[in-house]
């Protein structure tokens, strides 16, 4: 039966454990995410415990389970805390007793809200190279922020109200209930102004035009010496 309850875990991070904002892809600086209420958002997927790496990407498939619980940056003097609860029960994809594989993903409060549906929309076909993301679905709005993922962690949710304490997904060291993740660091999101869009779009035509232009002359090259041959 113990399998089949929801688990619980604590979904919060330490001093040792802080997540940053990273802009150095395009000169800026890397520090700890600001302490203003509301600014950044997070949310625990799960995945079997034989997957021990992720893509981002890999969040849109079905070998991750998004499970439902988020948490939010809190107010503190040194930013980079978060926390989604002390015993938060998980309401999708980690029963209790069940050992899983888990990520946080985080992301700026300018590229979405509590809401891991328009963050998915947006990650569709993005790529990141050289800390920085980029992509076709980004929004307008999303420039200048942050998305990221920590690394993959492993454990075993408790049964609510159990002699087992519910498992901490933040940590420094290995337990006897797996391994937590550390901090993690949110890359910036660059997102093309409309005008290079257009002119990139305009380019592209350009060049498809001028590629047809030629080919046809060479039809035209080809039926005359044809003609002349015969």
């Amino acid at each position: 039966m113990i399998a089949f309850s929801q688990g619980v875990v604590n979904f919060f991070n330490t001093l040792t454990t802080l997540v940053r904002t990273n802009a150095a892809g395009i000169g800026g600086a890397a520090g700890n995410t600001a302490p203003s209420p509301g600014g950044f958002y997070y949310a625990v997927f799960t995945a079997p415990p034989t997957v021990t790496s992720l893509s981002p990407a890999d969040l849109l498939t079905p070998t991750w389970t998004f499970t439902g619980l988020y948490g939010s940056n809190i107010p503190t003097s040194t930013g980079g805390r978060l926390s989604g609860g002390l015993d938060a029960i998980v309401p999708t994809g980690w029963p209790a007793g069940v050992t899983n594989s888990f990520v946080v993903v985080g992301w700026s409060a300018n590229v979405s809200g509590k809401d891991w549906s328009l963050v998915a929309a947006q990650l569709t076909g993005a790529s990141f190279q050289n800390g920085v993301w980029t992509g076709p679905n980004w929004s307008p709005s999303s420039q200048g922020g942050f998305f990221g993922t920590s690394a993959v962690g492993f454990g075993v949710a408790s049964l609510p109200g159990s002699a087992l304490p519910a498992f901490s997904l933040f940590g420094t060291t290995p337990n006897a209930q797996g391994t937590p993740i550390g901090g993690f660091d949110l890359f910036v999101v660059n997102v093309p102004e409309p005008s290079t869009l257009l002119l990139a779009g305009i380019a592209t035509a350009a060049l498809s035009l001028l590629c047809k232009r030629k080919s046809r002359r060479r039809c035209c090259a080809s039926a005359n010496t044809v003609t002349e041959s015969t």
